[in-house]
């Protein structure tokens, strides 16, 4: 096999092939025949069923992209014993080549349509039919399979140590290029871009995306495409979503379309096309563009783009908001912040005036007043406004494109749940994390009194405290107001304790997955302490004397 093609020191492991026959004598030769070849042969053991599940876990264990598979492996006197043919199915996403004896060719090509094999070959056929059978199906599946450049080198390991466990070899990271050969299976030449984030650092994104890589992917001299990668059951997860919630379902042009999917031992990805030029992430929008384009932006988002799933908005009576967004998150952040509640909340608020406040560990209120006893659940709303949502909606999975049209990427918890809850997502990532402000912790605590104090959505949000005056916590207030009104404007919710609810779960999410002690995580905490004695307090004037004669000097 050619091994031409310039690819990064990840994937020098060369293509492993298992090999399934009952016969040793036969797997010896296959076996010397593709190491000549260029492939690893994998080789399983064992006798009738044994040799059946020696295949299954080799194949697993080994991650192995071809497999050949000798058509009867329980008896082969027996006419009807398809084992082989049963076993392709088991050991996917290996793709499977049939060894066929004397008279079994019918059943072989019937095995292609039927079980999903990709070709078959005749023990009769010699070397050279079988060197070309494999070849054909290693360039379509495999990067080193044919001639492929993909640059640059230190993106690809950056994707291995973030989606694979240290457990796992390295040599079976070549799972990236792999997915990238099959995205792509035309392409000669791959430039892998970070999306424009703003993250100084890394450019990869600090919103809660763990185990998953978003990037902008070039082909020869074609426009660029987003890949997204992640685990297998992600991905699964994702494109399942995506044709039931999204595709067909965006009003107007500003739709992606899914151009292909990979899923493949550990990790798989997706790939999705836009119009236009896609330019940066919202993250990144938001730091650079004035208010008037951040606001045009939204507007056409929310009030067009997704405006068919808003139109569609019931009513549920009788919801616990913490169940809702559970199902949406699972239960895993909630475990998190029982384990994160015994910090000393005043260190975790990371300064001394706010124990002045008398306020309540939000994590701890969180638990004694929700989660214990759903019977005591404070976030049971009379009537809730469901809707399907993109479920995952911070700002590095908005991107923006050259007009300034906002699209969206990373499908895999949209679906049915609380109505506002795109709105208040959008909105706690840019007060929690791409705002800035928290540096300073008395704007950033005025700031948290003016958001919380607002009853009703789509009121007026007007600062007055001389902290909040500057020009970059002017535009972080525009930016929320904006995104309040139209929360109320496109799924009529009026009722602004149902969105502070919202707010409060999603800040104790993004503090959960934040290292301890950290700034950010500090000031997620207090603003959850906030929300807690807001909604505890709802009808009692707002903010409380003490508060409002709080002192930081």
């Amino acid at each position: 096999m050619s091994l031409n093609g310039t690819l990064p020191e990840l994937s020098d492991s060369l293509p492993r092939i298992l090999i399934v026959d009952n016969d040793k004598g036969t797997t010896k030769i296959f076996s010397e025949l593709v190491s000549h070849w260029g492939f690893v042969p994998v080789l399983a053991e064992g006798e009738g069923i044994s040799l059946v599940d020696d295949a299954r876990k080799k194949a697993r264990d080994l991650r192995c992209q071809l497999a050949l598979i000798d058509m009867r492996l329980i008896d082969n006197s027996d006419d009807d014993d398809i084992s082989g043919l049963n076993l392709i199915n088991q050991i996917k996403p290996a793709v499977s080549i049939v060894v066929t004896g004397h008279g079994s060719v019918n059943l072989a090509i019937k095995s292609i349509h039927e079980k999903g094999a990709a070709n078959f070959v005749g023990k009769e056929d010699g070397p050279i039919a079988l060197k070309e059978k494999i070849q054909r199906e290693a360039a379509k599946i495999v990067a080193r399979g044919r001639p492929i450049r993909i640059v640059p080198d230190e993106i690809l390991t950056t994707i291995g140590s973030i989606l694979f466990d240290v457990s796992t070899p390295t040599q079976y990271h070549d799972q990236i290029v792999d997915i990238l050969a099959r995205l792509f299976p035309d392409a000669h030449y791959l430039h892998l871009k970070k999306m424009i984030t703003s993250e100084l650092n890394t450019g990869f994104s600090t919103a809660p995306r763990p185990r998953s890589i978003v990037l902008s992917v070039y082909e020869d001299d074609l426009q660029p495409v987003i890949v997204k990668f992640a685990r297998r059951h992600k991905i699964t997860t994702e494109v399942e979503r995506f044709k039931k919630y999204i595709d067909g379902r965006l009003v107007g042009g500003f739709k992606p379309t899914l151009s292909g999917y990979v899923e493949l031992w550990d990790i798989g990805g997706i790939k999705l096309s836009y119009v236009g030029n896609i330019v940066e992430t919202f993250t990144h929008f938001f730091k650079t563009q004035p208010i008037e384009n951040i606001e045009k932006s939204l507007e056409r988002f929310f009030s067009y783009t997704w405006s068919a799933h808003y139109q569609k908005t019931r009513k549920k009576t009788d919801v616990s908001l913490f169940k809702l967004y559970c199902s949406v998150w699972g239960i895993e952040w909630v475990e998190r912040a029982e384990k994160l509640r015994n910090t000393n909340s005043d260190n975790a608020m990371g300064y001394s005036p706010w124990e002045k406040t008398g306020a309540k560990d939000p994590l701890q209120w969180l638990i004694e007043n929700i989660a214990k006893d759903e019977t005591h659940d404070a976030s049971i709303i009379s009537k809730v406004s469901i809707a399907v949502t993109h479920g995952d909606l911070h700002a590095d999975n908005i991107i923006i494109d050259d007009s300034n049209n906002a699209w969206v990427l990373d499908f895999e918890r949209s679906g049915e749940g609380h109505a506002l809850q795109d709105f208040i997502e959008l909105e706690s990532d840019i007060i929690n994390r791409i705002a800035g402000l928290s540096d300073d912790f008395q704007t950033f605590y005025h700031l948290c009194i003016l958001l919380t104090g607002m009853k009703e959505l789509g009121s007026n949000i007007t600062p007055v405290h001389p902290s909040l005056l500057s020009n970059d916590a002017q535009k972080v207030i525009r930016t929320i107001a904006t995104i309040r009104r139209l929360a109320h404007k496109c799924t009529g919710v009026t009722d602004a304790k149902e969105y502070l609810f919202g707010l409060f779960f999603n800040t104790i999410f993004r503090a959960t997955i934040t290292k301890a002690q950290e700034k950010s995580q500090q000031r997620a905490l207090m603003l959850a302490g906030i929300l807690c004695h807001r909604l505890e307090h709802w009808d009692d004037p707002w903010p409380p004397d003490v508060w409002d004669e709080l002192q930081f000097s």
